[in-house]
């Protein structure tokens, strides 16, 4: 079957500019970049302050904060929407640490002359004074079989 790419553009292309944009993902009345602005000052008024959600809510709505379709901000709404920036950018920070990860592992502070604060050393328990010596206790491989076979001998069967 054969089909025209010309004419497919075209109808393509009069069928985009037709379709309704969806409100998904598009600022309506601009409430949340609002709050987003104003997080940390909206939080310690609830916090240290002691404001409910609900009276923040209608200081706002004061103001002309609104939702949806221009009605008054509402308190339950407000703490919606401050659960949802908090969540973004708990978020944001933790995508950003993945890409990152020099600043989850800061590098260490260098001193002028190039030499670092601290120096890597190994666990007391770890270390070994240099005159003591390895233990001679080397045991072959064939020695090793044979506590191995003498272990599971009752196991096999004499002929």
């Amino acid at each position: 079957m054969q089909i025209d790419l010309k004419r497919l553009r075209s109808d393509v292309k009069r069928l985009k500019a037709s379709r309704v944009d969806s409100p998904i993902g598009k600022v309506k009345t601009g409430a949340t970049e609002v709050i987003r602005r104003h997080f940390d000052e909206l939080e310690r008024m609830h916090q240290e302050d002691g404001a409910s959600w609900t009276e923040i809510a209608a200081g706002l709505a004061a103001q002309g904060v609104t939702q949806g379709d221009r009605h008054p901000l509402t308190g339950r709404r407000l703490t919606a929407l401050m659960h949802n920036i908090r969540a973004r950018a708990e978020k944001l920070k933790s995508k950003a640490a993945q890409r990152r990860p020099s600043e989850i592992f800061p590098k260490t502070a260098q001193r002028p002359g190039g030499q670092s604060k601290k120096t890597v050393s190994l666990a007391p328990e770890m270390s070994r004074l240099r005159s003591e010596k390895l233990p001679d206790q080397a045991i072959s491989e064939e020695e090793i079989r044979g506590a191995e076979l003498s272990k599971h001998a009752h196991l096999l069967r004499k002929r």
